[in-house]
């Protein structure tokens, strides 16, 4: 079964994420960075990830691996290039999750995928159909998948299981090995 990875934007507080979690299973929860400087994104941080990870929620920081062991988060996410994603890797692997995204074709998934992470996020870049590509990979390599369904769009093929989510106030729902 596919599991929910939740994408937290800046302004989420700390009742709103309690009440989600309380009604959303979620495998992880990547906190997006905001225009905040490194020590309240690490401070927000911090008192996210210990609510989520009471729940068993994996916290992820947003492109900042420097920050991970200081926010005692469980990884990061990475959505930039090749050389960053690298740098990520070899600062946190083996002990962290290390995931990326903004993935713009079948040969930079492959690419990516052939480094030590631990997922692949499809459907966070407006321009390439994630759907696809998620189903394409899901079905063809091991590294897990991830499907970031954008909320405001038409989620009637998405699982079953997941249209009860629709209405749980998160701009984005991404199940993981999107199928």
């Amino acid at each position: 079964m596919a599991e929910i990875f939740l994408i937290a934007e800046p302004e989420i507080d700390v009742e709103r994420l309690e009440a989600t979690l309380a009604r959303v299973p979620a495998a992880a929860l990547l906190l997006k960075a905001g225009e905040e400087d490194d020590f309240a994104y690490t401070d927000r941080a911090k008192t996210l990830a210990k609510i989520a990870q009471k729940t068993n929620c994996a916290v992820l920081l947003d492109n900042r691996p420097d920050l991970v062991r200081k926010a005692y988060v469980d990884g990061v996410h990475m959505s930039g290039g090749i050389k960053a994603l690298r740098e990520a890797l070899d600062a946190l692997k083996p002990d962290f999750i290390v995931g990326t995204g903004d993935i713009g074709s079948r040969h930079e998934a492959m690419t990516r995928g052939e480094l030590d992470i631990d997922y692949l996020m499809f459907g966070d870049r407006t321009d390439v159909d994630g759907r696809e590509m998620a189903d394409w990979w899901a079905e063809t390599f091991e590294v897990p998948s991830v499907f970031c369904a954008d909320l405001s769009q038409d989620l009637s093929g998405l699982k079953s299981e997941f249209a009860a989510f629709v209405q749980a106030d998160w701009d984005k729902i991404a199940p993981g090995d999107a199928t």
